[in-house]
């Protein structure tokens, strides 16, 4: 417990430091606008980040989430743009929600059943699940119901309606880990799936809850997006815009969750998001080429893995 606060103390001292260094040397970063906008594009990565910070501590990783994003997205944005009567729109939203719940129980039970690498597992759901997008829709089209956009665009008062939806989130999930019994197993599961199951952890429905939440989260966050975009995209899960896979894979292992599970926690999580969400808005402040964000995301992702191989060994 005393290592994992420092871990967050030493990531929210990296945030600060972001973001001092970028407020003093980047006029065009402390505009209120820009300030507003970075919070406003985090939230889709906090989304899904908070779902894959419960598969790696579990011991996983899920590269299913981007084709699960794209996926809810076309599919809401082609039905809305064809009903738009609220209880139908509230129908369609539970359908995509239960969407979500059973492809991480696929998920799960590929990973727990046929002892396939949670790698191979998420990678190769992952690829039937765009397929099935990219035989829905090849390019950019539906619509959104009126009043949808207030997922992204509202407030509550001053603040963005969407920045105090991911909060609430991240509330719920610490509390999910921090108070109760289901959030002990999770940790106890990462970190050594046999000693758990021999203290009596049923594992296997410890990781396949840890796998449909995750994908629950990629399910609202494909939502929100159809929201934020006002329209559906087949690539907006990560064929050529924001890679959710690598960037929510990331943000957490920036956050200090431990990759091979075991340890870590959500608010790390939520400075990891807002690390990675500051760079990309660095990036484009300054006019780094899209390719060569993806080179540098790649090597703080390889960074980060080793930093926290070494620590593992270190403590083991």
């Amino acid at each position: 417990m005393l290592d994992e606060q420092r871990d967050v103390l030493i990531i929210l001292a990296i945030l600060l430091g972001i973001v001092i260094l970028a407020w003093v040397f980047i006029p065009d970063f402390r505009t209120a606008k820009n300030l507003i906008n970075v919070l406003r594009q985090s939230v889709g990565l906090g989304i899904v980040s908070v779902g894959q910070t419960l598969a790696i501590l579990v011991g996983g990783i899920d590269l299913s989430v981007g084709a699960t994003i794209s996926l809810v997205d076309v599919y809401a944005t082609g039905f809305m743009a064809k009903y738009t009567a609220p209880l139908m729109v509230a129908g369609m939203v539970v359908v995509l929600l239960l969407l979500g719940l059973v492809v991480g129980f696929v998920n799960a039970n590929i990973i727990t059943r046929f002892k396939l690498a949670p790698f191979i597992a998420t990678m190769g759901v992952g690829a039937i699940l765009q397929g099935l997008v990219l035989q829905f829709a090849k390019k950019p089209g539906g619509k959104i119901a009126p009043g949808w956009e207030y997922f992204a665009e509202g407030k509550i008062g001053p603040i963005p309606f969407p920045v105090l939806f991911l909060l609430t989130l991240i509330v719920i999930t610490w509390i999910l880990l921090s108070r109760t019994v289901w959030g002990r197993h999770v940790k106890a599961t990462g970190g050594s799936e046999l000693t758990a199951r021999l203290s009596g952890v049923r594992t296997r429905r410890v990781t396949t809850y840890a796998y449909m939440f995750c994908s629950l989260m990629a399910a609202i966050t494909g939502l929100y997006l159809t929201s934020r975009m006002g329209a559906g995209d087949p690539r907006v899960g990560g064929l050529e815009y924001e890679r959710f896979d690598l960037d929510s894979i990331a943000a957490v292992l920036i956050g200090g969750t431990r990759l091979g599970g075991g340890k870590g926690s959500i608010i790390g999580t939520l400075a990891g998001v807002l690390i990675v969400s500051y760079l990309n808005n660095i990036f484009n402040l300054v006019g780094v080429n899209t390719y060569l964000q993806w080179i540098i995301k790649g090597l703080i992702l390889l960074s980060a893995v080793a930093i926290y191989s070494v620590r593992r060994n270190g403590e083991s």
